[in-house]
């Protein structure tokens, strides 16, 4: 099985760096063209299935990448960037300066410490560990989300405890891609802009 994982084009809030996750907002004029480039890497190549975050930035990227073609957008819950609660909006700053009690735990604790009205970071990797779980291993699938749940995706398939997300960073404007052989997850690439007809070569090289 092969695995495609690519984040959503920018937003304004990524311009703006703020802290969010289920604030639903669409792309960018840069966001549209990031995922307009991808779909040039992903021409004429099979994708048997694409799920996508239901969030709008990660369906408009999909569907981007898809340009009309390919198969039709499932979309899983589970592949929602992390709820920020309380914090969901701000900047560094502003969270600093609004909530400088609660933004303080939130980096004592950071892995259980569960942010009001939203979620903890071992609470996205539960419903992520889920997603994978009931993924079938077969097929080229196409995963379109977001900075947080593709970090957690990878360390999960990877078996990382929770601290290894942080080995991972997924840019925008490029692709990953991850086999499963024989229970084993093999990366192939991470932040790749390379065509990927050129990378399927060199793996067979």
């Amino acid at each position: 099985m092969r695995l495609y994982l690519v984040r959503h084009g920018e937003t304004l809030l990524n311009q703006k760096r703020c802290y969010y996750g289920v604030t639903d907002v669409p792309l960018s004029e840069r966001g549209i063209q990031q995922a307009v480039r991808l779909s040039a890497l992903f021409k004429d190549v099979h994708i048997d299935r694409v799920i996508s975050s239901p969030l709008l930035r990660a369906v408009q990227t999909a569907e981007l990448i898809l340009q009309g073609g390919g198969p039709l957008i499932e979309t899983d819950d589970r592949l929602k960037e992390q709820d920020f609660g309380i914090f969901e909006g701000y900047t560094h700053q502003e969270l600093v300066d609004r909530f400088p009690e609660e933004y303080k735990a939130w980096n004592a604790h950071f892995s259980d410490y569960r942010i009001e009205t939203g979620e903890s970071f071992r609470d996205v990797r539960s419903r992520v560990d889920g997603f994978i779980s009931d993924l079938p291993r077969e097929g080229t699938v196409l995963l379109a989300a977001h900075k947080g749940t593709l970090g957690h995706l990878t360390a999960s398939l990877l078996g990382l405890p929770l601290e290894g997300y942080w080995n991972f960073v997924f840019d925008q404007d490029c692709y990953s891609c991850i086999d499963l052989e024989d229970g084993f997850a093999i990366i192939r690439c991470l932040n790749s802009r390379t065509g990927i007809r050129r990378q399927i070569k060199e793996e067979k090289a």
